[in-house]
């Protein structure tokens, strides 16, 4: 078996050298990262866990407590736990309490004893005592799915009220007035917030919530059917029941077909939870589904950047959103012309709803919950959730608006220039090893605030881990969820406190650069269902990838920015009929989260864009970059999209590589009075800001930019 000094002789440095690579130390180049990542595969080594932990005191271990494991919301989350961690190098330990505080207390016990490095747990209440044994220790704790009081601890978990309020609204609409909730303990947070959701969608419609309707009891099916077998016992029982979860409404079909009645013709059904794989053999559900495999990752990412943190971070807050997903036994397609009406057959391909459920505000929520404690439903308050503050970045967003600011915003989509980071930072800048540039997020928003830019673009394109610089098959980048959510959430702590914004960048369904666009465009002449074939495997993953960020980071996220290289010097890479067929529909469906979460989104597209203007337009997008002078008649452009579409860059890129300082600053005040009055444009150079481009040139463009009002 290959040892740490034979992989150190194989790719010719020290031990020590090999053992900084495995600890992902900053500390060696990208070329002796490399060089030693080559001689680990060829030697197929294995790095002992007991020697890391000896080393770093660490065991690499984490575990999960989770109230049931034959929950396959819990299965779900458990898997995305146990990728993220996997993909770190930790392993997890599942631990199922069944909602028993015995049984959570002694798996404390274990846990502890097994000296595990950090514990994700979704405790069976909201009191923070019980969890005292974690916080005596230090050992650092992820909250998923619950709340807990009295304890600033990261907390990850999907938005209860939106997506109950949007359930019982969604049955208000269809006439409905008695409707039931029946939810789990009420003593568990996220009980108590899918109540407080169905209260606010019966005041928000005038009706006065009856207490009878509202039950308590557990997470399980048996709890939904003695429940629901009181409800329908009543002498005025409801028309509608919410299911606070999936098993819970298991419970309540079953109940419900031993009274002889049909969902939905005797009564409606809403549920919170989707069935993972049974909403496709049987969709019959309307649920407020939650991105239940995300929250496993997020939870993880919270752990592990905790784990790796030099520095004692904040609590974190993470409320990732719900969405209404409309099907069958609510009642709402009883009327459908030649509809299936029925529970079972329900046709092949049923149509479905989906719509992301608008965010409540905090003092809403908070007096819904006063106002259910006056009532005597609610037997235990809580501590509302801490929100991140956003990033101020009110004149960049402003001019994507068309609106007049103070000044033209400044934005520089890339900066590569390890000379300007010394200038400006007065230090050189850290080389990240995550994602191969020369600067972290934090130096990166450091000189962003210097430079006076309104935001920074937190570019997720990189290959993640490719030191060739390569793109791999696609473009597609080969970093995990985790590093794309750990290196985003970098840029947002960064920002906070400072007045920059972020601008998340991705990939795509062209490819990630020029020359991905060209193969592609050759590709599609000689072979285009090939071609397209490729196009919707690259949507499929990045459509992935920007839901889990929008629906993580939406609420802290300026805008987006998509790269597609859609034209050269020349014009448009395709006919402008093919490009409109086998573009259009992808770009809609890839910016789709974006605009979900009410995000403006721009397209990276260099070269001459005027002819594909009308196509972006109709697309979606708010805004395109870099309008490089040196293809485009910046002024007709902005005749002709003005209040339309907003233009990005502009600046032109011989001009500041060659100056003179005096003749970058005299155009660039020009450019803003020309291009910027009223809003829809934002100032930055048209190729960005490489290694050869003078530092001095670069402060001279910024000062111009910023001192012309």
């Amino acid at each position: 078996m290959a040892t740490i000094h034979d992989v150190a002789k194989l790719a010719g440095v020290s031990a020590v050298t090999v053992s900084r690579v495995l600890n992902n130390s900053n500390r060696v180049s990208s070329t002796t990262q490399a060089r030693v990542q080559r001689a680990i595969e060829e030697l197929g080594y294995v790095p002992s866990i007991a020697a890391r932990s000896l080393r770093s005191r660490q065991t690499f271990t984490v575990a999960l407590i989770v109230p049931d494991v034959n929950n396959t919301f819990w299965t779900t989350i458990a898997r995305g736990v146990e990728d993220a961690a996997q993909g770190k190098g930790y392993s997890v330990f599942l631990c199922n309490t069944d909602e028993n505080p015995a049984k959570q207390q002694s798996y404390l016990d274990v846990v502890i004893s097994q000296q595990v490095d950090g514990v994700i747990i979704a405790p069976y209440d909201t009191d923070a005592d019980n969890l005292e044994k974690l916080r005596r220790r230090n050992i650092p704790v992820v909250v998923v799915d619950r709340d807990i009081a009295g304890w600033e601890v990261d907390t990850v978990r999907g938005d209860s009220v939106a997506g109950a309020r949007a359930l019982v609204r969604h049955l208000i609409a269809l006439g409905h007035r008695r409707i039931a909730v029946v939810t789990g303990p009420a003593n568990t947070s996220t009980a108590i917030d899918r109540v407080v959701g169905y209260h606010l969608a019966l005041s928000d419609a005038g009706i006065a919530a009856d207490p009878a309707l509202i039950r308590f009891g557990e997470f399980r099916a048996g709890a939904g059917e003695r429940e629901a077998d009181t409800l329908l016992r009543m002498s005025h029982p409801p028309t509608a029941i919410f299911a606070a979860n999936n098993t819970i409404a298991m419970g309540i079909i079953d109940a419900v077909g031993r009274h002889g009645l049909r969902i939905p013709h005797d009564i409606a059904l809403v549920s919170f939870d989707d069935l993972p794989h049974a909403s496709h053999l049987f969709p019959f559900l309307t649920v407020a589904s939650q991105p239940v495999y995300d929250l496993g990752v997020n939870a993880a990412q919270l752990l592990l950047s905790r784990l790796a943190a030099d520095e004692d971070l904040p609590a974190r807050q993470v409320v990732l959103p719900t969405r209404l997903v409309v099907r069958y036994s609510c009642g709402a397609r009883l009327s459908d012309p030649g509809g299936n009406s029925l529970s079972l057959p329900v046709a092949f391909g049923a149509p479905e709803s989906v719509s992301i459920a608008p965010r409540v505000p905090p003092e809403v929520v908070e007096a819904s919950r006063a106002s259910l404690g006056a009532m005597g439903v609610l037997v235990a308050s809580r501590v509302a959730a801490v929100e991140t503050p956003q990033a101020d970045v009110d004149r960049l967003l402003a001019t994507l608006r068309h609106e007049p600011a103070d000044r033209t915003p400044y934005l520089e989509m890339w900066i590569n220039s390890p000379a300007l980071y010394s200038h400006m930072l007065g230090r050189p800048a850290q080389h990240d090893p995550l994602s191969g540039r020369p600067a972290t997020p934090e130096d990166h928003v450091e000189l962003a605030g210097r430079l006076g830019m309104d935001a920074v673009v937190c570019d997720l394109s990189w290959p993640g881990g490719n030191q060739n610089g390569g793109a791999g098959e696609l473009g597609r980048p080969a970093a995990p969820l985790l590093d794309q959510l750990n290196y985003l959430e970098r840029y947002l702590r960064a920002v906070r406190e400072t007045d920059v914004g972020v601008i998340v960048h991705i990939t795509g369904v062209m490819g990630a650069g020029n020359e991905d666009a060209f193969d592609l465009a050759q590709l599609m002449q000689a072979d285009r269902p090939l071609a397209e074939r490729r196009m919707d495997d690259l949507l499929k993953h990045q459509l992935r990838l920007l839901r889990a960020l929008c629906d993580r980071f939406g609420d802290e996220l300026a805008a987006v920015l998509i790269s597609d290289v859609l034209s050269g010097p020349q014009g448009p890479r395709l006919a402008l009929d093919l490009l409109e067929t086998v573009y259009g529909e992808r770009a809609r469906r890839l910016i789709a989260p974006a605009m979900e979460h009410g995000k403006p989104v721009g397209i990276h597209t260099p070269g001459q864009v005027g002819a594909v203007m009308p196509l972006l337009h109709e697309v979606g997008f708010d805004f395109v970059h870099p309008v490089d002078p040196a293809h485009n008649d910046l002024a007709e452009m902005r005749r002709a999209w003005a209040g339309k579409m907003a233009l990005a860059g502009g600046f032109p890129n011989d001009l500041l590589m060659a100056g003179p300082v005096e003749a970058i600053q005299a155009h660039a005040r020009s450019l803003c009075v020309e291009m910027g009055a009223g809003g829809g444009f934002v100032a930055g150079s048209a190729c960005g800001i490489g290694p050869q481009t003078p530092a001095p040139h670069v402060v001279a463009l910024a000062t111009a930019i910023q001192t012309c009002s």
